[in-house]
């Protein structure tokens, strides 16, 4: 392994630390425990970018090493939140294929609250970015209007200004989840929003529900309005059409498939007529 530049005090104390978590856990107070203060900002964040992990250990996975990064940004969110939400939104572009940091929204939206919402919206409204990454950050604004009430307007406006470009997204997948995060936030504002949304067919309803769950889930609707078959999901309109060139395909390779002749003997023929003819000669 490449040698890093050392971690001076009290760095090098979290690089010692190696207790797994997960975005289920509960933060330990990094300020108490490690002593950090203001002036570690600059060497947290170099934590967080090194590639190179500091730690010589040949079973990462195992012993927590790799939670180190984790524990980094945790810290530096309890002593400085504006920078550790731009540093963990850096990082999930650089590695948008890492579930472990899209996780840590969860933590992140529930502990910095209104610090986040800035960023997070102009995420998600990046259409240069990773879709993963701009769904985490509306999944980042959802967690921040569930645990604070007071700021849901200022979450959910967004989402709903983003889902008005339904037609331009270049993935359902992120018209899905804003729909949903809107739903579950009780956007009934978005009511004819969401309507159009779902007639023309721009999401997964896999995800969201059908039209009719939805308008049930917002209390618009009850249940007892639709019938069973209303409440389903359809399947995707991209699928549907996957599954209709695959028909197509395996239909088309049926009618071109050569004919197999009868055999003579061994099962040939007809076996009535065998019959009848061993007991004529019989």
């Amino acid at each position: 392994m490449t040698e890093t530049q050392a971690y001076p005090d009290p760095i090098s104390q979290l690089l010692a630390f190696k207790e797994k978590t997960t975005w289920q856990d509960e933060w330990i107070d990094y300020q108490s425990i490690f002593g950090f203060t203001k002036a570690d900002v600059p060497e947290l964040i170099r934590l967080t970018s090194d590639e190179e992990n500091p730690i010589d250990d040949d079973d990462l996975e195992n012993d927590g090493s790799l939670d180190l990064y984790i524990h980094a940004l945790r810290a530096l969110a309890q002593i400085e939140p504006e920078t550790a939400v731009n540093v963990y939104l850096e990082q999930l572009q650089k590695f948008p294929d890492d579930d472990f940091l899209h996780e840590e929204i969860d933590g992140i939206s529930k502990r910095l609250g209104a610090i986040a919402i800035a960023p997070f919206v102009k995420a998600l409204g990046n259409t240069a970015l990773d879709n993963q990454v701009r769904m985490t950050a509306a999944n980042g604004l959802e967690g921040i209007a569930e645990s604070y009430p007071e700021f849901r307007d200022a979450c959910v406006e967004p989402m709903i200004a983003q889902l008005r470009y339904y037609q331009d997204q270049d993935d359902a997948l992120i018209n899905s989840v804003l729909v949903d995060n809107i739903v579950h936030l009780k956007g009934v504002e978005a009511i004819d929003l969401l309507a159009e949304v779902f007639a023309n067919r721009e999401i997964d309803e896999m995800l969201t529900g059908s039209w009719a769950a939805v308008q049930v889930a917002l209390g618009v609707k009850q249940a007892s309005d639709f019938s069973p078959e209303d409440l389903k999901p359809k399947m995707p309109l991209n699928l549907l059409q996957l599954q209709k060139t695959l028909f197509e395909l395996v239909e088309r390779q049926m009618s071109i498939a050569p004919v197999r002749p009868v055999a003579k003997g061994f099962g040939g023929g007809n076996k009535k007529q065998k019959v009848k003819n061993k007991k004529k000669n019989s």
